[in-house]
């Protein structure tokens, strides 16, 4: 999280970066005899040269805190095409010992294997090939150290925080992975194909070719105008959309401009208080004269491990204060508080507890932390300096809600002018209905017109009257001769059948 801000989030004793630095200064130390090597991936957060980033973290943990040569450690992206053979010949002496690289320039190609003891994956890459392709570097033919002194294995480890991107990434490379491998066993029993949607992006649609097959151009043309229309009005909604986006969004930069204001009074009496009591050493560097109430020495060291243990052990003497003050710095309060987070395990919600510091001048005042009030448990001489550091903030602080006030200045008239503009297509729209409008009255008196000439058609028609033949007959009845009509079967048909169809 603090590749997205690194003022916002902390840098916590159990993130990712302390404790993978923690198993390499443990597995550097075990391997010191032999120069094994390590590997680091990372395909987040890698170098930069302003920003915060894992690569430079890392580096910079296991120097301080760890007292590792700055000279043993390297980045992959340090090492051009041409300059890598020098990389892997110092690798492979033990020259250089630890790597950080990713997966697109470390996962191929690097033939430093002849040392490598562990690896170390600080994130999950997106494709199982590539997992395995980052193990390839260390376990692989040539590994002569693990060979012969660490059992012919190399080890791996993966850092990953629970409930987060990790566990996902995780179940998608096991996806992956799984079809992957009912594809090449043959076990994969659905098939399916996506050939795309067929809608008016893939051509006519049917409205068009209905008024194509109706003979009647009109029809298509409505349904052109019909189409133009739509579009238009989906253009006016999402402008009027982004409308109302922008006035939300100006009352949101409002608000924050005001409360920019009052957190700048606030910094400006605060950096005046401190600069007013602050002291250097002969040398230029800032005196901590910090007074903790339960410890009387000044030694660092001594004042370093006496917060370590606070932020370890501190439990609040009354249940409902979650607060205490523990010292005074430059004319402002040091404190330590206690938060409670809830989580669940086993469908049962649990609470866990964490300390942390902060200082304050008064009690409406700014409160001030330092890596959000987390000391460096690793290195007490650090972890002494740590409420100085927390003030010491005020004027980065100041600068930097001053740049945000200029830049609100900056934004605030141009929303405002964004959440008058108003929709510049609104009269080719409503030309358009009128288009539309005049065309549909056109189509329904064509209608009228076809429907009135074939009624007049079917008044006018003579109805044709055929006479039916007649055949005389005679027939014999008690030796009487006596006459008889027979219709021929043939002509009425014929006239019935005739009769329908004019029906």
């Amino acid at each position: 999280m603090r590749l997205i801000n690194e003022w916002k989030y902390s840098d916590h004793p159990d993130n990712k970066v302390n404790v993978s630095a923690r198993k390499i200064a443990e597995i550097y130390k075990e391997t010191t005899e032999h120069k094994g090597t390590q590997i680091i991936f990372s395909d987040i957060g890698t170098p930069k040269p302003v920003e915060f980033n894992i690569y430079d973290a890392v580096k910079e943990k296991l120097i301080r805190d760890f007292n590792i040569p700055e000279r043993e450690i390297t980045f992959i992206h340090d090492w051009t095409d041409t300059k890598k053979p020098e990389l892997f010949r110092k690798m492979n002496r033990g020259e250089i010992r630890i790597l950080l690289g990713s997966t697109e320039k470390a996962g191929t190609g690097l033939n430093v294997q002849q040392r490598v003891v562990a690896m170390h994956h600080l994130d999950i890459p997106w494709k199982p090939s590539e997992l395995e392709q980052r193990n390839g570097r260390g376990a692989r033919q040539g590994n002569l150290i693990a060979k012969e002194y660490y059992g012919n294995k190399v080890q791996n480890y993966i850092y990953a925080v629970e409930q987060s991107l990790d566990n996902y990434k995780f179940n998608l490379l096991k996806n992956k992975q799984t079809f992957i491998s009912q594809m090449k066993n043959c076990e994969l029993n659905v098939r399916t194909i996506d050939e795309g949607a067929i809608d008016e992006k893939s051509g006519m649609n049917f409205s068009e070719y209905i008024a194509i097959l109706s003979g009647d151009t009109s029809l298509l043309e409505k349904s052109k105008l019909e189409k133009k229309i739509a579009v238009m009005e989906s253009l006016k909604v999402s402008h009027f959309r982004e409308i109302a986006r922008n006035k939300y969004q100006l009352e949101n930069l409002q608000n924050e401009q005001a409360s920019t204001v009052k957190t700048l009074d606030k910094l400006a009496a605060d950096e005046k208080v401190y600069k007013a009591g602050l002291q250097l050493d002969k040398d230029g560097v800032k005196v901590n004269p910090i007074k903790l109430d339960t410890i009387s020495s000044t030694d660092s060291e001594a004042i370093g491990k006496h917060i370590i243990k606070l932020y370890q052990d501190w439990k609040p003497a009354v249940a409902d204060e979650h607060t205490a003050q523990i010292g005074t710095l430059y004319g402002f309060s040091l404190y330590i508080r206690r938060q409670q987070e809830a989580y669940e395990e086993n469908g049962v919600f649990e609470y866990r507890y964490s300390n942390s510091f902060y200082a304050q001048r008064s009690s409406d005042g700014i409160k001030y932390t330092y890596n959000n009030g987390l000391p460096n448990t690793d290195n007490p001489k650090l972890a002494a300096r740590h409420f100085l550091n927390a003030i010491d903030r005020v004027e980065s602080l100041k600068e930097k809600y001053e740049h945000t006030l200029n830049e609100l200045k900056t934004e605030i008239p141009k929303l405002e002018q964004l959440t008058t503009k108003p929709f510049l297509q609104e009269a080719e729209l409503q030309q358009m209905k009128n288009e539309l409008a005049n065309l549909e009255r056109q189509i329904a008196i064509k209608i009228q017109e076809n429907q009135l000439k074939q009624q007049q058609v079917a008044e006018t028609e003579p109805e044709e009257v055929i006479d039916t033949p007649v055949i005389q007959l005679s027939e014999k009845v008690n030796g009487h001769t006596v006459p008889k009509e027979v219709i021929l079967a043939s002509q009425q048909v014929a006239e019935r059948s005739r009769s329908r169809m004019r029906l």
